[in-house]
């Protein structure tokens, strides 16, 4: 037990604090609210004794702290015209007298309205430059492949010099369609509109798109991939991750490769799985490639043509559709990018 100076350090420390903090007992009711809490979420006058449900008007906190739970959630509410991130924990977890505070929970929440708003405001604006500075980035390209249409017109040093302008161009168009994508998706809340597909069709074509670089690169392609296997997801994306992941198998294989595409329904859903012989990753930067930007190799992923931004893309379209994504690589092994898909509702009549 603790000794009154200490009950009341805990007390001080609980009602300055910035956070709100909500706690119940091992009955499911309120016994500590600080004045950080009251100030974000509308309470009813005197709640602690109360149920939360009966305290406040948020059932998601109030199912949170349900005393029959015993696991952590996180998750985001919108009270009035502020944005909250809550957490609630049982503080049964660890704890000296564990069976005694066996049902208590404690709601952590923080007002993330002022993130909200930058982060609002960062979109808008990355947005708007991106495409601002797509059209006479397109225009350049554009410009430059016509020049080289007639290079034999032109004179060798010419040619190079309007190669480097084409090269650099079309990569700078490439970042600002990413961009611009990864614009959309964070506009959209990390929601898209998802129906039931078929998963052969998009690897297919994803298959066809990069059949001339293989052909090139001598890699061969092996697909696993049978036509009774649905998902549910959303067209656009799901072509997109697709292609992406097999780009960058092509891409990143060695000469005389195999580029091996395989899906099969799991309990947890429909495991899609992209795998290469190629030049692989070392594990610590296997969470890594999924940042914005983030190259393992610039020297070599300028050579490939990326942007830096493929694969944050296809992290976050992958979660917008309730997926998971990760990598298992070793280097000069190669890699196996893993996708987890919902499987597709199935249709009542």
């Amino acid at each position: 037990m603790l000794a009154a100076a200490d009950r009341a350090l805990v007390e001080a420390l609980v009602q300055r604090s910035p956070s709100g903090i909500l706690v119940t007992d091992p009955e499911g009711k309120i016994r500590i609210v600080n004045e950080s809490l009251a100030q974000m979420i509308p309470l009813v006058p005197d709640p602690i004794g109360r149920l939360p449900i009966q305290g406040m008007p948020i059932e998601s906190l109030a199912d949170a702290l349900d005393p029959e739970r015993d696991d952590e959630l996180e998750f985001t509410h919108r009270s009035g015209n502020k944005d909250l991130f809550i957490r609630v924990v049982p503080l049964s977890s660890n704890a000296p007298d564990a069976e005694e505070l066996k049902g208590a929970r404690l709601a952590i929440v923080e007002d993330i309205t002022r993130l909200r708003k930058e982060e609002k405001y960062r979109r808008e604006f990355v947005a708007n430059v991106s495409h601002e500075m797509r059209t006479p980035a397109t225009s350049i390209a554009g410009y430059a492949e016509t020049l080289l249409e007639e290079r034999e017109a032109l004179d060798g040093w010419v040619v190079d010099m309007v190669e480097v302008i084409f090269r650099n161009a079309k990569r700078l168009t490439d970042i600002f369609e990413d961009l611009l994508v990864l614009a959309r998706i964070e506009a959209a809340e990390g929601k898209l509109p998802l129906e039931p597909l078929p998963l052969l069709p998009r690897v297919n074509e994803a298959i066809d798109r990069m059949k001339s670089l293989a052909d090139d690169k001598q890699v061969q392609f092996q697909s696993f991939v049978t036509s009774d296997l649905r998902v549910q997801a959303n067209r656009e994306a799901l072509g997109h991750v697709i292609g992406n992941l097999v780009s960058n198998a092509v891409k990143y294989s060695y000469q005389g490769g195999v580029v091996t595409v395989r899906a099969q329904a799991r309990d947890e859903g429909i495991l899609l799985e992209v795998i290469d012989l190629g030049i692989g990753i070392e594990p610590r930067h296997h969470d890594r490639v999924f940042e914005r930007f983030f190259r393992v190799d610039k020297g070599r992923a300028r050579m490939a043509g990326g942007t830096g931004l493929g694969l944050a893309i296809v992290k976050r379209m992958v979660h917008a559709m309730g997926g998971a994504i990760d990598v298992r690589s070793r280097p000069e092994k190669g890699s196996v990018f893993r996708v987890l898909l919902r499987p597709a509702t199935p249709v009542l009549n």
